[in-house]
């Protein structure tokens, strides 16, 4: 039995909530919390991997810490914030600053902590029920557009799906061509059209 639980969401097992956290504890903690009120919890380590998670299928809520390695939880609210505004996102961190970027401000914060279990939990059963189910999310780009070359000869991407760029290595004979990169950071998979010019 939970130790924290009140309320909970009978006969609703499609309510998921997504835990990003680099804490196993917590994770496990919050996730046993989650599925004793009737929810279905998935945790990812890192917002790098809470983005690898959200290629399959996409949570009703999204709880996450701020301080971790790879991808911290600003910048990986910033990303949901521009691809997935439906969604919405609770704050769990020791840390939590005075003023949040707009660009990542979440739904809701907590101090992370056990006394913050009960609200946090409640405020999550109630967005859950607002959040509209929607397809899964796809590591498909939109259609590829040309990528000149820098003068180092490498082609500069922007991923679509942690939105952060990376280099790919290029020959000076390629000709215009569709091809696709791996993202370097989240090993999505990137579209484009290798530019048969010089650079930019």
């Amino acid at each position: 039995m939970g130790l924290f639980v009140e309320n909970t969401v009978p006969g609703h097992p499609a309510y998921s909530v997504l835990l990003v956290d680099d804490e196993p504890a917590i994770r496990d903690l919050l996730a046993a919390e989650l599925e004793e009120a009737g929810l279905e919890a998935h945790a990812a380590q890192d917002g790098i991997d809470a983005l690898v998670k959200l290629r399959a299928s996409l949570p009703h809520a999204i709880i996450s810490d701020l301080e971790m390695p790879r991808m911290s939880g600003i910048e990986f609210i910033s990303v949901v914030r521009k691809r997935l505004p439906q969604i919405p996102v609770i704050v769990f961190s020791g840390s939590i600053p005075d003023k949040f970027p707009a660009r990542a401000t979440p739904d809701l914060w907590f101090e992370k902590g056990a006394l913050h279990i009960p609200d946090l939990l409640k405020a999550v059963l109630k967005l859950v029920e607002k959040t509209p189910l929607g397809p899964a999310a796809s590591s498909e780009d939109k259609a590829p557009r040309p990528m000149p070359r820098d003068s180092e000869g490498y082609f500069i991407l922007a991923c679509a799906e942690c939105l952060r760029k990376f280099r790919v290595p290029s020959t000076w004979d390629d000709k215009t061509a569709e091809r696709t990169a791996i993202c370097l950071h989240c090993e999505a998979y990137v579209h484009y059209l290798a530019d048969s010019g010089g650079p930019e």
